[in-house]
């Protein structure tokens, strides 16, 4: 999808894979910035790199041509091509150094943070060139300038990308889809990171990496302030569910689960470990 002559946003859809045989949908976006060199933001799932060469093949441009891949945080829908992308194109791999462990060491994130066929979404670790930090200014292409915004809470050293001259804002994962699987690293920070996109004024266009873009402020509006009363929701059934605990494995979760109404598939460590967030100060 051209959003404008050198900034495309790409679609990628994939599976998780759950023990029990049940598989759940997803997708995740990446951009293409075709400048005088090329910029990807994040690379999908494993071997989404045929997608994304096909398609700047088809813009009559080679992978070659990469330059950089800005990794918005370290989750397997992310960077699960940039080791072949990296390998393929020479580019550089550019990230936060928050994410810097989970990046280069995968195996390491898949045993803190046990996602469902881990392996099938992620399966090689790639080295961060160069750590990028908040309000950072990358220069992409004449009169197209990238600003990073560190926004933890999804994940550590998750970043936003704030297009400056195109009023354009990249939130990733940072905004939560109302009924969708609770999945962040903390909550008090996925708050305080969601309320400034919300006082952001410096965009036209916002694109998160699991929504169509958006440029009607009511809708953008509406998907803020969903995903702020679904966190406040998760947050007051929490306090109720895990201060009363018992010793049975994901019992609380799986009541919060279902008191959400959510898909069973969600009772999982995943969940558990966002739930526990909350109960930090």
């Amino acid at each position: 999808m051209k959003l404008t002559p050198k900034i495309h946003l790409l679609k990628h859809s994939f599976e998780i894979h759950f023990p029990n045989g049940k598989k759940l949908p997803r997708f995740v976006n990446s951009i293409i910035i075709f400048g005088s060199e090329i910029t990807l933001i994040d690379s999908g799932v494993k071997n989404s790199y045929h997608q994304i060469f096909e398609y700047i093949e088809n813009q009559g441009r080679k992978p070659s041509e990469i330059k950089r891949l800005i990794l918005s945080h370290s989750h397997p829908d992310h960077i699960g091509s940039a080791a072949q992308i990296k390998e393929l194109s020479s580019c550089k791999i550019l990230a936060h150094i928050e994410e810097k462990e989970w990046i280069e060491h995968i195996d390491v994130q898949c045993k803190k943070r046990p996602v469902p066929g881990f392996y099938e979404l992620l399966d090689q670790s790639v080295k961060i060139d160069e750590f990028i930090e908040h309000n950072q200014i990358l220069k992409a292409d004449e009169n197209l300038n990238l600003r990073i915004i560190h926004s933890p809470g999804h994940s550590k050293g998750l970043v936003n990308i704030e297009f400056i001259e195109d009023k354009i804002l990249f939130t990733a994962d940072s905004i939560p889809l109302k009924n969708d699987i609770p999945n962040y690293d903390n909550y008090f920070d996925l708050i305080n990171s969601l309320k400034r996109i919300e006082k952001n004024t410096n965009y036209e266009l916002l694109i998160s990496s699991w929504t169509e873009p958006l440029s009607e402020k009511v809708k953008i509006d509406l998907l803020i302030s969903e995903g702020y009363d679904y966190l406040k929701k998760i947050d007051n059934l929490v306090n109720t569910y895990y201060s009363n605990e018992s010793e049975m494995p994901f019992e609380s979760c799986k009541k919060i689960i279902d008191e959400l109404k959510l898909p069973p598939l969600f009772v999982n460590p995943i969940v558990d470990r966002a739930f526990r967030t909350h109960l930090e100060a």
